[in-house]
């Protein structure tokens, strides 16, 4: 997948509240790549999230996990495999051997229109948000747009009753 980042194009200034400052998560849960996945998961679990931003020890952005990338250890259990032998090479797999690798990111000046546009055309469920450091200041995801959507719905409709 190419990286593609909201912060490469020129976009027309939007209202504050349409930024994704105002409903990203932050500070995102993040793990480090060279972690063993089963601390990814635990973290997923931990926080009730499905994906992470993938970091090195600077706070850089390197990739992103998700439970779908972790799933296959459902498939071994379904197979027959031991749950021990599970939990084990869940220790021993690495984050960076199974995350995606420089994944689409966003900025907190980015809109959340332009957001959501990236998450359709790129079949995903999040953005890691960063600064023009390339480090994670939060992450956006389709939770976060359905929040915000009720909330304009909500705002229209009490300005149109009143």
């Amino acid at each position: 997948m190419t990286k593609t980042s909201a912060s490469s194009r020129r976009r027309a200034a939007v209202p504050a509240e349409e930024e994704i400052r105002f409903w990203m998560r932050a500070p995102a849960v993040t793990v480090n790549l060279a972690a063993p996945v089963s601390e990814a998961l635990a973290l997923m679990r931990e926080h009730n999230v499905r994906r992470l931003p993938v970091v090195i020890d600077t706070g850089e952005l390197r990739g992103i996990i998700t439970q779908g990338d972790i799933r296959g250890a459902d498939l071994l259990r379904v197979a027959g495999m031991d749950p021990f032998e599970i939990a084990d090479a869940l220790r021993r797999i690495k984050v960076y051997e199974v995350m995606t690798e420089d994944p689409i990111t966003v900025t907190p000046e980015t809109s959340l229109r332009e957001a959501a546009m990236l998450m359709i055309d790129n079949k995903i469920g999040g953005l890691p948000v960063v600064d023009e450091h390339n480090m994670v200041v939060g992450i956006i995801t389709e939770s976060d747009l359905f929040e915000a959507l009720v909330h304009v719905l909500e705002r229209r409709d009490t300005e149109e009753e009143g």
